[in-house]
């Protein structure tokens, strides 16, 4: 399947109608000329838990100058996300045979260097680029397996599945070489062979065009990636405990953190399989949106507990509106409808501020209207760039897109996180 390509005019209003809409629409006025916002600081700074260096040498305690285990395990969470997200990525590119698919492929491997980065100063560089080259290894190969499924080469598909499943066994050997004590080699194993079985379980759904088998498949392989990493995380930190500081969140807290972060990673991963199907005309939109629009449900089922029930519904609706615009405003800008464009996207930037000011009402001490108008039209912003820049067949601006787009959604879960710990104390002891 070939991606969706634009007329002429379309494109050409497009590109006007974003150009626009992109100066018009950035974050307001009064928010640049306050840079102590806290939020405005929380995007730039070094120490933020997911804007770290890879090499976790900024993630310390400012007094003990050691990591902090917490923002550690959401790193190695980010890491891992980004692994599951991008094989996402490259699968349905690879198999609708869209032009991005080398894009995807180039940022994937990018994120095996950073996994090999990531441990080269607990394990050595020789240690981290063994790593990185082994997992090289299973993204090529799984590159040949979906090629060869695509294709029904069952003789190739075989080999190249054989040799798959023994590179997983590498790799499950190589970290409990590393790490014996607390990553034993049938753990490993059993985790590398979960990992290759659910994403082979997603890619015959494709292949199927089971969509509710894939989207079903893709939320096991997300949990099972996130138990992989908080294996990994652990296993580093009981085995190089003079490298951590003392853990001063509570369980509760860590809990909260990082279920926020996993509905906010869900909400982009989603919003970007959706977009994707919508300019490229794959027949898993609807489905997509579904999933997407689950997203939503439990993001206000998860602040039920603190704020209420009619809180939850309330905040589920405005994120509803928020998906169902943003559907709106992607079909315009692909038809080139000028006018509903424009119509969608004020509404869409008005539904950003109703979001801002619900969130502000129900913590105003913690979240500040300001910081919350900032956020969300920081998030809508860069959405649109993410449009855009598929839109505009620009491959490299879209990754990098979804990058930034990934970088600030999980700065927005880490004060939504801050916001209700602080304003809820006892409940987080």
């Amino acid at each position: 399947m070939k991606l969706f390509q634009l007329k002429t005019f379309a494109l050409i209003a497009f590109v006007a109608i974003a150009a626009q809409l992109l100066a018009a629409c950035a974050p307001a006025t009064h928010l640049h000329e306050s840079p102590d916002a806290p939020y405005l600081e929380s995007l730039n700074t070094a120490e933020s838990a997911h804007k770290m260096d890879l090499s976790f040498s900024q993630q310390t305690d400012s007094k003990s100058k050691k990591i902090d285990p917490l923002v550690f395990q959401q790193a190695v969470r980010k890491l891992w996300e980004e692994h599951v997200t991008w094989t996402r990525v490259y699968i349905i590119a690879a198999l609708a045979d869209l032009p991005e698919a080398d894009a995807a492929a180039q940022r994937l491997l990018k994120n095996q260097a950073d996994i090999g980065k990531a441990i080269k100063p607990f394990y050595g560089e020789q240690a981290g680029d063994q790593l990185t080259s082994l997992l090289n290894d299973h993204i090529l190969i799984a590159a040949e397996l979906l090629a060869a499924a695509k294709s029904g080469d069952s003789a190739k598909f075989e080999v190249a599945n054989k040799r798959w499943y023994e590179n997983a066994d590498q790799i499950a050997a190589f970290l409990n070489t590393a790490n014996p004590e607390d990553w034993s080699l049938i753990e490993m194993q059993t985790m590398m062979k979960d990992h290759l079985d659910l994403t082979l379980q997603e890619a015959v759904a494709r292949l199927n065009q089971d969509w509710q088998g894939d989207v079903v498949a893709y939320d096991e392989i997300h949990r099972q990636i996130l138990h992989m990493a908080d294996m990994i995380s652990d296993g580093i930190i009981n085995q190089f405990p003079n490298k951590f500081a003392k853990q001063k969140a509570s369980q509760q807290e860590i809990e909260l953190a990082l279920a926020m972060d996993k509905l906010w990673e869900d909400h982009v991963t989603w919003t970007r399989v959706y977009i994707m199907s919508v300019t490229s005309d794959l027949p898993d939109s609807d489905t997509a949106a579904q999933r997407l629009l689950q997203n939503q449900v439990d993001i206000g089922n998860a602040l039920k507990p603190v704020y209420g029930d009619e809180a939850g519904d309330q905040l589920t609706s405005l994120l509803n509106d928020h998906i169902l615009t943003a559907a709106d405003l992607l079909i315009a800008a692909k038809s080139g409808d000028t006018a509903k464009f424009d119509e969608a996207n004020q509404h869409w930037y008005e539904n950003a501020d109703q979001i801002a000011s619900f969130l502000n009402s129900a913590n105003p001490d913690n979240w500040s209207l300001a910081d919350m108008q900032f956020m969300m039209k920081a998030h809508l912003n860069l959405t649109l760039e993410e449009a855009v820049a598929r839109l505009n067949g620009d491959w490299p601006g879209d990754v990098a897109a979804y990058d930034k787009v990934h970088d600030e959604i999980l700065q927005m879960a880490d004060m939504l996180t801050e916001g209700i710990v602080a304003q809820f104390p006892k409940i987080f002891k």
